[in-house]
């Protein structure tokens, strides 16, 4: 009864019967996927194309290519095999629910069996041709069968339906004229209108006629069978492209009077996909026929039942020991059940259901002690062969309509026919002997349980939904239930059985493991019992003899509590995966139980404290206090004293419910635990100094604690050196502890150790400690410890006793050296013994909960004029374990005064003021520091010229001793250079009182110096704005150089425009050019004059706002080698030395105004006029025109001689030549003057071709005259060729 068999649970499906793929053991067994197959034997005449594949092609030649590679037959027969073996056991879930559109699956399953090639099926031979054939060997009618005379079903008959096939497939190799060795390859036949007339080769025709027969042969051996064969034909990969193969194949299936459709395949090589789906095509080509077999099998089944007559109509069997022959209702049985299976397998699950229902309906009459069905009829005897087989078919069977009803979405009718099928056995088991009262029942039940959760299990893994207990709740002939809770209106409502509501797996897999808790029971009564029965007889310990004892033998071999903790693991994984918090709770707490029941008191100690966490944590403290006394006996047992006293702790709280003489027994134990020095404590202190207690925290936010901590701080914030008072609050609970229980010591803890303090027990005696509300002074009298663990802390005796309900208060006070925020971060309460050292912690500086409820904060006074003390409200609510601690406010005041604007490049004053306002003198320091600094800028104190001032971005001035309410000012310069904008600068100004105490180093007044913080934004701007103005001038050429001339100078007067921008008159001292140094091997720039020489030299220049000083620089720039690249050439700075007018103390500052670069004009064709500086009326003078070359490029032009009314002239008029690269040619011409004043030359008209170019050359005027030239400054030079003549002159 322990097991079932598994033909009766496992689900059939049709069988398919498969050779020729060379993998059974008359054939080529199947390649390995991890060697080369070896190579199969060449096919003759004789042999079968199925038997074996052909071999594989000769290797090639080559290094690489030893191996041959794997035969495409064999790769392809190992697929299918593959394919075929893939799964050999089907669940219900797995075949695939027929569609209402044709009523077939679109992929059926099939369980495929590998047969040889001459495979038949067992036949019954008659003795002689006159007889019948004889029965099956497993009919009750065989003498050799398991079921004669009585039986009526055996698992033997199911395994040999899941043997015989439905349909059988073989598989054949289409000949090639490859397979034979040495013989060519035969040329392609003809295809088209014209092959019939082609002569059709022999050697295919007979290769293909053995075929032919031998597919015959099988077809109508299957045939007789009443099995279906279909053939399929496995194709070479050069055969699929021959279209005479089609021919061939057609005419095999012809002479071998196969469908086209169902009985005849081909396949060829491809991929595994391709495989696939042609296995797919073949099951879906063969189901059809798997179908009718069995309805065949169903039709002959049921023609043998109707055959059968009535039960009640039968002779009552007589009554003797003899075995009798199978009864009427055993035959009706043995039918219904082969029908069910045969539409099981065809997956007509209703009508199996309906089969297996009639069965089930009676193999129960058969259990049952009074046949209902036949009349007169007796169950079957006790603990019989047959009454064991009926009792395993009828529970196997009842398994089987379970899972149906789940299949076809019917719970109810699954909920049902598990009831039924436990009510029916439990009123059998009372008149069987093996009711509720023997651990047979119990094992039963519990086995029926589990296996219909794992039927449900089963079932919503593949998509059943459990339904809601809301669907049971309708009104019969309503089909829309209405409840008020489901927000419809009104209306009749009906209730509903829970016991009827299909629950999920995890429901029962508890029962089966409360059943199976039960079976151990009433096995150890048995047990016991049974031994001391043994041991009033005195018999010796001897093998079992009786049926009982055999039970009980067979029972002790199994292990009830890993059997009972499978089962409510299960449970604990599908309630948590329901999401039924509660209940996996209460499951762990069962698997804790049973655990601590086997003596495995380590594991269910665990599993304690998993679960009371959650119920710690949600304040279910009723069954909390249970568990902490199940975990104290399981710690007990284990010798864990740490474990045991953390329990006994959190037993003392008030918030666990237990009755007053329990909570006393709690506390008495605990101080017994805490005197007595255990065992296992000893053990492990043998290994330390023997002298030490062992230590042991608790931290009391993890449990329930016997008393509450809380903290306060008077105020929120407060100053340096300024008392800070703080309360730690005790509370205990109105029922524990009973009565008074005194601590050894508390520590209160800071983040700074230099404020903890350590709080030891007075051992006082009097009532006023143990008052509702008491209140203890820890402010003073205070003492620092000097060694020890506890260095450097203070220490103050105290009553440290506690009772229940009541408050205990202890104030203390610190005094902080430091500023920044100072935490009260824990409390811990001591509790020591020559044993032990206990700590109870209390970590107070752990975030707030949202969802506590905060109250009002509260500070208890001491008590005045022998009163009670008496707590009063303090602003805001919850604790304060943090206060911070600053420096007091500062009291002095920053006053910066300094001109409206700052410019560049100079010492900008800042004078800084600072206002003493505190009631005692201070000694000041003031620290400048200038934020984001950009380029030269830095901070200086004093504005001299000195090399040995430091500059840097950061200062500091000492204002030393400042009487109260008064001032000192200081100044500060700083430097802004470069780029114009806006200076950040801070200014902190430190300072601490100046009395006439002992003076202390530095590092230790750092604390002491309070600041004051200002920042102030500067624009700066430019002092200067500057435009320059360029003037490029031809210099004279010389006519004495010879060509090629590789030389050229050019003059540059450049006009310096410098305004103001200061809104303060400036004192100029100088200004000066710097030029920068130039060294270039062919170029040079030499500064001829300027303007400014003798007035730069006078004394220094007031300018006002927006003055704009002019001054024009005159520069020759020349070349050793024209044709070279010309550099740029930098000219320099103008440097101006200036302060603001009236600080005369002041040194100058000094500006560099930038020039721009110069470089050499593009050099070009050009023409130059050179006439005199002074031109009179009637006075004849010469005038040069020169066609200057400057380029590497011949210049061929054509010049003519434009009149002037002004002028009369002698030379040429027209003019043609060609001048050489870098060369000039010159023409002369004498002018007499007609007209003064500004007037045109004659103007030589140059049009030059060059590179193919034609274009007029311009005339530029030639200035020799340096001084004249920096007068006119460039604004008054005349566009060529104009001139000035003057009047006549006349001589005296």
């Amino acid at each position: 009864m322990n097991t079932y068999p598994t033909e009766y649970l496992q689900h059939p499906v049709p069988i398919l019967a498969v050779y020729g793929l060379g993998t059974t053991p008359s054939e080529q067994e199947p390649p390995s996927t991890t060697t080369t197959p070896t190579p199969s034997r060449p096919v003759t005449d004789g042999d079968n194309a199925s038997a074996s594949p052909p071999p594989p092609p000769p290797p090639k030649s080559g290094g690489n290519n030893s191996r041959p590679p794997p035969s495409s037959r064999a790769a392809l027969g190992t697929m299918l095999y593959n394919i075929f073996s893939n799964k050999q056991q089907f669940s219900l879930y797995d075949t695939i629910r027929p569609t209402a559109a044709a009523g077939i699956p679109s992929t059926p399953a099939f369980k495929t069996i590998f047969v040889d090639k001459d495979y038949a099926l067992p036949e019954r031979i008659p003795i002689s041709p006159n007889l019948p054939p004889p029965h099956s060997n497993l009919s009750p009618l065989s003498p050799e069968s398991p079921l004669h005379p009585d039986g009526f079903m055996t698992p033997l008959w199911i395994k040999k339906q899941l043997e015989t096939p439905c349909v059988v497939v073989g598989f054949y190799d289409l000949w090639d004229w490859s397979q034979e060795p040495g013989s060519p390859p035969r040329p392609k036949r003809e295809t088209g209108p014209l092959s019939s007339h082609v002569f059709i080769d022999p050697t295919e025709r007979e290769k293909d006629t053995v075929l032919m027969q031998e597919i015959n042969e099988r077809r109508k051996y299957f045939q007789d069978k009443g099995i279906k064969f279909a053939v399929t034909i496995i194709l070479k990969r050069q055969q699929t492209d021959d279209p005479s193969v089609e021919e061939r194949l057609l005419w095999i299936r012809k002479q071998s009077g196969l469908d086209n459709r169902h009985s005849f395949f081909i396949i060829g090589p491809g991929t595994q996909h391709d495989v696939q789906e042609f296995v797919n095509n073949l099951y879906r080509g063969l189901y059809e026929p798997a179908v009718h077999y069995y309805n065949n099998r169903i039709k002959k089944v049921r023609k043998k039942r109707a055959k059968l007559p009535s039960p009640s109509m039968t002779p009552r069997s007589p009554d003797t020991n003899e075995p009798q022959p199978l009864s009427v209702q055993g035959w009706m049985l043995r039918y219904d059940f082969k029908t069910g299976v045969f539409q099981e397998i065809r997956q007509d699950i209703e009508g199996a259901t309906k089969s297996y229902e009639s069965a089930y309906t009676l193999v129960a009459d058969m259990l049952a002690p009074k046949s209902s069905i036949t009349p007169g009829q007796v169950g079957l005897p006790l603990r019989t062969k047959r009454w064991e087989e009926a009792r395993a078919l009828v529970d196997c069977i009842s398994i089987k309509i379970c899972s149906f009803y789940l299949y076809m979405n019917d719970p109810s009718g699954a909920l049902a026919q598990l009831n039924g099928h436990l009510h029916m056995i439990q009123t059998y088991a009372s008149v069987w002997g093996t009711g509720e009262q023997t651990f047979e029942y119990w094992a039963w039940l519990s086995k029926q349980y589990r296996i219909f959760g794992d039927i449900i299990d089963t079932a919503t893994q593949h998509g059943f939904k459990i339904p809601i207990p809301t669907s049971y709740m309708s009104v019969p002939g309503s089909p829309n239930p209405s409840h008020p809770l489901m927000g419809s209106g009104p209306g009749p409502v009906v209730g509903c059985n829970p016991g009827a509501i299909l629950q999920h797996p995890g429901f029962y897999y508890h029962l089966a493991a409360m059943c199976c808790a039960e079976r151990r029971r009433r096995f150890l009564e048995a047990d016991n019992a049974a031994n001391v029965e043994a041991g009033n007889e005195g018999t010796l310990q001897e093998p079992p003899t009786t049926v009982w004892e055999t039970l009980l033998a067979n029972e002790r071999q199994i292990d009830h509590s890993a059997l009972t903790i499978e089962l409510l693991t299960k449970s604990y994984e599908q309630f948590k995966k329901y999401r039924n918090g509660r209940m996996t709770l209460y499951l762990a707490a069962e698997i804790a139980g049973t655990y601590y029941e086997t003596s495995k008191f380590e594991m269910a100690l665990k599993f304690f404290e998993r679960i009371g966490k959650t119920y710690r944590k949600e304040n279910w403290n009723m069954i909390l206090t249970s568990i902490l006394r199940w975990s104290l006996r399981c710690a007990k047992e284990l010798g864990s004293w740490e474990r045991a006293l953390e329990c006994l702790v959190e037993l003392m709280s008030s918030d666990l419910p237990m009755s007053e003489q329990k909570r006393l027994d709690i506390q008495n134990e605990l101080l017994d635990v805490l005197s007595k020095k255990t065992q296992a404590v000893e053990g492990e202190e043998k290994k330390k100094d023997s002298s030490l207690p062992t230590p042991l925290a608790i931290h009391m936010d993890q449990v329930n604690p016997m008393l509450t901590c809380h903290v306060q701080f008077q105020t929120r914030a407060n100053f340096v050196d300024t008392p800070v008072r703080f309360q730690i609050v005790l509370k205990t609970g109105k029922t524990s502890p009973p009565v008074p229980f005194r601590f050894n010591s508390m520590r209160i803890l800071f983040n700074d150790a230099r404020y903890n303090i350590l709080l030891t027990d007075s051992n006082k005696e009097d009532e006023l400690g143990l008052a509702h509300t008491a209140y203890e002074d820890c402010r003073h009298e205070l003492k620092t410890l000097t060694d020890g663990e506890y260095n450097g802390w203070h220490t103050k005796e105290t009553d440290l006793r506690v009772i229940k309900n009541q408050i205990k208060v202890f104030e203390g006070c610190i005094v902080p050296k430091e500023c920044g925020e100072l935490k009260i971060v824990g409390v811990c309460l001591d509790i020591k013994s020559p044993q032990w050292h206990v700590s109870l912690n209390y970590d107070v500086d752990r975030p707030i909960e949202v969802e506590k409820k905060l109250t009002r904060r509260k500070w208890l006074g001491g008590p005045k004029d022998g009163g009670s003390p008496k707590f009063t409200f303090l602003e805001g609510s919850g604790e304060l374990n943090m206060i911070k601690i600053s420096q007091r406010p500062p009291r002095v005041k920053l006053i910066t005064s300094y001109a409206s604007q700052a410019l560049l490049d100079e010492h900008f004053e800042l004078n800084i003021t600072i206002q003493n306002q505190e009631q005692d003198p201070i000694h000041a320091k003031l620290q400048v520091e200038l934020k984001d600094s950009i380029g030269k800028d830095y901070i200086i104190i004093s504005n001299d010229n000195s090399n040995d001032t430091q500059h840097s971005i950061t200062s500091e001035v000492d204002f030393g001793r400042i009487e109260s309410g008064q001032s000192a000012t200081k100044p500060v310069y700083m430097h802004a250079g470069d780029i114009p904008g806006i200076r950040i600068i801070s200014f902190t100004a430190r300072y601490r009182s100046a009395d006439n105490k002992e003076q202390v180093v530095e590092e230790e007044l750092a604390s002491q110096f309070i600041e004051k913080r200002e920042v102030l934004r500067i624009p700066f701007r430019t002092p200067f704005e500057s435009n320059f103005k360029f003037y490029a001038h031809t210099d004279k050429l010389s006519n004495a150089t010879p060509s090629p001339n590789l030389g050229k100078t050019e003059k540059w007067l450049i006009n310096a425009s410098i305004r103001s921008c200061s809104t303060s008159d400036l004192e100029i001292e100088k200004m000066e050019l710097k030029q920068e140094a130039f060294e270039h091997p062919y170029t040079s720039l030499t500064l001829i004059s300027t303007s400014d020489e003798e007035s730069m030299k006078n004394t220094s220049q007031a300018w006002t706002a927006g003055y704009v000083s002019n001054t024009n620089y005159l520069f020759r720039m020349a070349t050793n080698d024209i044709t070279e690249p010309q550099p740029t050439i930098p000219v320099g700075s103008i440097i101006i030395y200036w302060r603001r007018s009236g600080q005369e103390s002041s040194p100058y500052s000094q500006t560099a105004v930038p020039m721009p670069t110069l470089e050499f004009r593009r050099q070009n064709l050009s023409v130059v006029a050179d006439a005199p500086n002074d031109i009179y009326v009637g006075e004849p003078f010469r005038l040069t025109y020169t066609v200057y070359n400057p380029t590497v490029h011949l210049a061929e032009y054509t010049a003519s001689v434009e009149l002037s009314d002004a002028f009369v002239y002698s030379g040429l008029k027209i003019l043609k030549g060609r001048v050489l690269p870098l060369s000039h040619t010159s023409y002369d011409y004498t002018c007499y003057p007609l007209l003064a004043g500004k007037v045109r030359l004659p103007r030589l008209k140059v049009i030059a071709k060059q590179q193919g170019v034609e274009k007029e050359v311009l005339v530029e005027m030639l200035v020799s005259d340096d001084e004249k030239l920096l007068k006119q400054g460039g604004s008054e030079q005349w566009p060529p060729p104009f001139t000035f003549v003057n009047a006549r002159r006349y001589y005296n």
